[in-house]
């Protein structure tokens, strides 16, 4: 810490240390029903039970030293941090072709969560520990979702069209506990919305090489259930992660327009329109800044963006992602005022795919990202680059595999942090994400033909876990 002259004021040892745990069970039923052989006509039905438990045990000792290095104070924080989820979700699905080859889909869902979370911190004095109330907390949240959609497609001629509705029901509670110091609160959050989606899609040419489409969705992101619980997460003496109960859910609208040459190359253009943004926020609350989830206003997002598949030879296959062009911009209100950043950036991504003869094959791939402006965070650029060498053997049912991740190093978070008063704040995350993996797999037996449910009624539930 240093004084206005630049002088060292004093100096701060923190020895942090958390153990964190996580665990998820949970259960499936499905049942599919066709009507004949053709399938055209189709029912099908999901229940799902998913229970997640995790928690962290925390210990933070602050050692705060003069300038000449003797000790002036300390200090001693435990905390224990439980969690727990339960998400109960059903779905039924149904599908007819109807007359003129029209495609019909419906469907109806409804889910119920509760998350129970508990962060209980002691400070503690000469080994003994005592409830510290005003980071101590107890929240509940419960959610009930109920959904129901009608879906269309058509395809004649050289077109392609599918127009659908989906409207959802949202009631969401939220209690959080007193305790000696602070009273009992609670919210209450009820809303339906509508969420129409169109597609069309043109051959050019009789032989369907290429491809115009056009689409439109409005879509909702709700918040993750972590990010409601008004939680306290300390991370070090001058930094808090906290959470944020009046966060809301986000609003999208989506246009795209794409053109596609014989499954090889894409080109598409897309403009998003978010209302109520979710994206974390810093705020400075004395000497500690808290970074929590928060609600800036609207994000403008425009992308021009290729995706190629190409074979330079018969042993080599390149794929790329590029966003050519991006430009976004956020504004709204913020804790000191507005806000409203603007920032054009490019991303690229590649794999290269090498096929070197008698089992043996090759990986080079990577991305990169320039420097971008993201609401309060200005970013500087960064990529990875990775490298991977496999061979095949015993008909090829076993492998080995070599791989080499972020060679260079620079996969890393760094830049700014802007729209704090009287601050400068420059942040750097060095992560250990460098690797060199050898792994050995055997595969025995045939692949079964049994046909695999990708999702079950909860999987947006299970997303928003956090885990």
């Amino acid at each position: 810490m240093y004084n206005a002259t630049g002088s060292i004021d004093s100096s701060i040892a923190a020895n942090n240390t958390s153990t964190s745990f996580f665990n998820k069970y949970g259960v499936n039923l499905n049942y599919t029903h066709k009507y004949d052989s053709s399938g055209k006509k189709a029912l099908s039905f999901d229940m799902d039970y998913i229970h997640y438990s995790s928690g962290a045990n925390q210990s933070f000792l602050n050692s705060t030293y003069a300038a000449g290095g003797s000790m002036k104070s300390s200090q001693q924080i435990s905390a224990q941090l439980p969690s727990h989820i339960s998400i109960y979700a059903a779905k039924t699905d149904y599908t007819q072709v109807l007359a003129g080859k029209v495609k019909m889909e419906a469907g109806l869902k409804s889910s119920y969560v509760t998350s129970d979370n508990e962060a209980n911190y002691f400070n503690v004095i000469s080994g003994v520990s005592s409830i510290d109330y005003n980071n101590t907390n107890h929240f509940v949240y419960k959610e009930n979702i109920n959904a129901a959609y009608l879906n269309f497609n058509k395809e004649f001629h050289r077109f392609s069209l599918q127009a659908g509705l989906r409207a959802e029901n949202t009631n969401g509670n939220g209690h959080q506990l007193g305790n000696a110091y602070k009273p009992d609160s609670a919210f209450i959050r009820q809303y339906t919305s509508l969420f129409p989606i169109a597609f069309v899609s043109y051959k050019l040419d009789s032989a369907g090489d290429n491809l115009l489409n056009l689409s439109y969705g409005r879509r909702i992101d709700r918040p993750n259930y972590q990010d409601l619980n008004p939680f306290v997460f300390i991370l070090d003496k001058f930094t808090a992660f906290v959470g944020n109960p009046f966060l809301r859910p986000q609003f999208s609208n989506d246009f795209k327009v794409a053109y596609t040459h014989k499954n090889i190359f894409t080109i598409s253009a897309q403009y998003i329109h978010t209302a109520d943004v979710q994206i974390e926020t810093i705020e400075q609350s004395g000497s500690v800044f808290i970074s929590r989830t928060g609600n800036i206003g609207k994000w403008d997002y425009l992308v021009l963006s290729v995706n190629s598949t190409l074979h330079p030879a018969k042993w080599w296959t390149i794929n790329t992602y590029a966003d050519l062009f991006n430009y976004q911009v956020y504004s709204g209100q913020l804790y000191t005022g507005y806000i409203q950043t603007k920032s054009p950036y490019f991303f690229a991504q590649v794999n290269n795919q090498y096929t070197l003869g008698k089992g043996w094959s090759a990986e080079a791939s990577g991305f990169y990202c320039s420097p971008r402006q993201q609401a309060q965070f200005n970013k500087i650029a960064f990529g990875q680059f990775n490298l991977g060498l496999q061979k095949k053997f015993w008909n090829n049912q076993a492998y080995v595999k070599l791989a080499a991740r972020d060679i260079f190093n620079t996969n890393t978070s760094t830049g700014f942090i802007t729209n704090i008063p009287n601050v400068i704040a420059h942040y750097a995350n060095q992560f250990h994400n460098q690797a060199v993996i050898l792994s050995f797999t055997y595969s025995f037996g045939k692949q079964s033909q049994t046909e695999k449910r990708k999702v079950g009624s909860a999987d947006s539930e299970a997303g928003r876990a956090g885990n």
